[in-house]
């Protein structure tokens, strides 16, 4: 079977070249954090979007070996990953005690094989919505954001694209970056991601490294939102960040995300299942 030359990663997913974000202007942006036992520190390990006041929108690679809820913490409100440096502090973050990767999820990164990449996060209590705190919407099903629409990816990933262990080399400050949408067609191609491609996958970037201006990817679970634009725009969270190239620039490879609006059941089955077998309320 006929694979692309370079191979999709998942280890040095982050926004490259990029510029640093207004603070607090992505109210929705998540700092995924682990640790493999305390007193060990808390390390930022993916990005996620705050989706509703008790669950996180992220991808299903991050939990890859961390697992487990009690190993993960998220954190809202951020723009310095050193906290002492946001003056007054925004910063709230709260406990998991839950975990939901798709059942049809699938990682084979040797074979370029990687699908179903989502997962939902459900946090220990409700996040307290401030101006530096707020949900992004979701699109609706089965929407597809027309090639060439500009849409931000954020995160606080490698700039330098240095990284490639489980907790990246991270930025200081948050850093965005706007990157043109690639129909499917497209980055289907043979050239491109050709059959490590799926209609539930979004590409997003540039095709040339010359053409590189600002980003490559951005924290492997972080947002891919775009603007809905008119007289009265607002954010939706279009994209999950999945894979690139490895290297992160390569020619003909752009950034694939996870396309939430293929996944619009599947989220809102999981969240109504959880809720009923938890014998909680929405």
């Amino acid at each position: 079977m006929f694979t692309s030359e370079v191979k999709p990663s998942t280890d040095t997913l982050r926004v490259v070249n990029g510029v640093e974000a207004i603070p607090h202007s992505w109210p929705w942006q998540v700092s995924m954090q682990a640790t493999l036992m305390l007193p060990i520190p808390y390390m930022h390990g993916c990005g996620g979007s705050l989706i509703h006041e008790e669950w996180i929108l992220t991808a299903a690679h991050c939990f890859i070996p961390l697992n487990r809820p009690s190993f993960w913490r998220m954190c809202l409100g951020k723009h310095h990953m050193n906290s002492s440096m946001d003056v007054p502090s925004a910063e709230e973050c709260y406990k998991v005690d839950g975990i939901i990767r798709h059942a049809g999820f699938v990682y084979e990164q040797d074979n370029t094989d990687i699908t179903n990449d989502i997962a939902l996060v459900h946090l220990a209590e409700p996040v307290n919505m401030t101006r530096e705190i707020s949900p992004v919407c979701l699109p609706k099903p089965g929407i597809v954001v027309p090639a060439g629409t500009s849409c931000f990816v954020t995160g606080w990933g490698d700039e330098k694209g240095t990284s490639s262990n489980l907790f990246p080399v991270v930025s200081e400050k948050l850093n965005q970056a706007a990157l043109p949408i690639i129909d499917f067609q497209t980055c289907s191609k043979p050239a491109y991601w050709w059959d490590t491609l799926r209609p539930s996958m979004i590409c997003a970037g540039y095709e040339s490294p010359d053409e590189l201006k600002s980003a490559c990817q951005g924290d492997s679970g972080g947002p891919l939102a775009c603007s809905t634009g008119g007289s009265t725009p607002t954010w939706e969270v279009h994209g999950i960040v999945s894979f690139g190239a490895q290297g992160c620039i390569k020619d003909k490879k752009p950034s694939v995300f996870t396309r939430v609006s293929a996944f619009s059941d599947w989220i809102d089955d999981n969240i109504k299942k959880f809720v009923y077998e938890s014998g909680k309320t929405i």
